[in-house]
């Protein structure tokens, strides 16, 4: 009998602890402390910058945007949605950067802040050098690809991006590398409908 009541004792207090480990690792987008979901846009400040890790110094700069769409969040859940557009223009040295594949997002809340760790998975872009024909193509798979920074009220929150992507094609990897480095500040922007520019990623 002693034994029985044990078990049950063990059940009771394995229930408790999955519960506690499923509120514990809940991350929630919330605006204004409501709970948010829905798109959002963001846009660079000053230049995108692109570089490969060959040792050969090729270096591209654009304008960049991004549109996505948080679609999960909750107790036990993630943050996530998928990337609905990501755009970059007048980038340098004759350069052309399409994306081929838009992939998706996930956020992870940073223990006692509002900010969140940024992971990329799926999204593909191939950069093309025109006169020379060089080009290379990268895509990320669970790849950390830098911060997500709120900012106080009054101000607007930002993608701060610094990540290693591996290459998976092109040209030569003497000229693209084995990895291309992305950095830049992505900041949300109210356009085009009247999004939030300032969003809380809560624990």
């Amino acid at each position: 009998m002693k034994y029985v009541k044990m078990l049950g004792l063990l059940a009771i207090a394995a229930s408790a602890l999955f519960a506690f480990a499923a509120t514990a690792s809940a991350t929630t987008v919330t605006k204004s402390g409501a709970i948010y979901t829905g798109k959002l846009a963001a846009a660079t400040e000053g230049h995108a910058i692109l570089h490969d890790t060959s040792g050969l110094g090729l270096t591209i700069e654009c304008n960049g945007t991004v549109e996505g769409e948080i679609t999960k969040h909750g107790a036990g859940v993630t943050a996530s949605g998928p990337i609905t557009s990501l755009t970059w223009s007048n980038c340098t040295n004759n350069w052309t950067v399409t994306t081929l594949l838009k992939g998706s997002l996930e956020i992870h809340n940073i223990a006692g802040t509002s900010d969140g760790t940024l992971t990329s998975t799926g999204t593909e872009v191939t950069t093309f050098q025109h006169g020379t024909g060089l080009h290379c193509i990268y895509k990320t798979n669970a790849t950390d690809i830098g911060r997500y920074t709120a900012t106080p009220a009054g101000g607007k929150s930002t993608l701060d991006i610094s990540a290693t992507i591996p290459r998976t094609g092109g040209s030569s990897g003497f000229f693209c590398g084995t990895a291309g480095a992305w950095t830049g500040s992505y900041e949300l922007e109210a356009t085009p409908a009247n999004l939030p520019t300032t969003l809380h990623i809560d624990p």
